[in-house]
């Protein structure tokens, strides 16, 4: 059966259903966030007197940060609320009698997203390399495995945003327990300052939480910073992770049908 293409199809016309308003926004927002974060590291370099820090230099921190809205986008979408308004509308009731898997349909809506972003990365990070030195094959391969690594990194966060979104089933408001969300993910994954600069203690207990390599591991293999050793280190946790919170939803899914009031119906 092809029933993937179909759904895929009808999110990718639903994301581009207004060109215009997607790219002003896309781009905008990542330029404004780039630059940004320029002026704010320069000023710490030049207070600092300093060329490289934590083994970034401003050049390499710059790239970083353009990296980053985008992978963000990969990894996190338009989540908030993607179950959980859903049940709360009673519009939920239709993936009960869809001829496929409600974690099926709904994962595989979550990584178009991610997957168009994707797409996006590959073009702007290859265009950001031709205008600063070329495009190098050393470059391009740790590009496209980095968009590799981020889309195993969005399916792990698509699991952990199913585990909060269901207890929608439970409770009436979940939307700020998604924000929390969001917000730890970027912080301690390295969303906001890499994780290098982090306190080594904290950098010893991240290595073994998934938030780190939700972010800062897939930034940094675009970037080719990491070695063969941590890399596979880097997609064991990640697929380690992504299993243990798929079968969390898998049970919270399993319990809550129980509860599951059908609102509309």
């Amino acid at each position: 059966m092809n029933w993937w293409r179909y759904v895929s199809a009808m999110e990718l016309r639903k994301i581009l259903a207004y060109r215009s308003d997607f790219w002003i926004t896309f781009i905008g927002q990542t330029l404004i966030q780039v630059l940004i974060a320029r002026a704010l590291w320069q000023s710490i370099f030049e207070a600092n007197g300093a060329t490289e820090m934590n083994g970034f230099t401003l050049p390499m921190m710059t790239l970083y940060f353009l990296i980053v809205p985008i992978g963000s986008k990969m990894l996190m979408g338009e989540n908030v609320g993607f179950i959980s308004r859903e049940i709360y509308e009673g519009t939920f009731n239709r993936y009960l009698i869809y001829p496929l898997s409600f974690f099926q349909y709904k994962t595989l809506t979550y990584l178009t997203y991610s997957a168009f972003y994707g797409v996006q990365l590959i073009l702007i990070y290859s265009l950001y390399n031709l205008i600063q030195s070329g495009i190098s094959g050393e470059m391009f391969l740790n590009l496209v495995t980095g968009v590799g690594v981020f889309m195993i990194a969005a399916f792990a966060y698509c699991m952990m945003a199913m585990v909060i979104e269901l207890i929608s089933l439970w409770a009436d408001n979940i939307w700020s327990l998604m924000v929390m969300a969001r917000f730890g993910a970027s912080f301690l994954g390295g969303g906001f300052i890499p994780i290098n600069f982090f306190p080594e203690w904290m950098q010893s207990i991240l290595k073994f939480l998934p938030f780190q390599y939700f972010i800062s591991f897939p930034v940094r293999t675009v970037m080719g910073l990491v070695t063969r050793e941590e890399m596979y280190q880097g997609i064991f946790f990640l697929v380690l992770w992504a299993g243990l919170l798929m079968l969390m939803a898998n049970l919270i899914w399993m319990k809550g049908q129980k509860k599951y009031n059908g609102v509309g119906i």
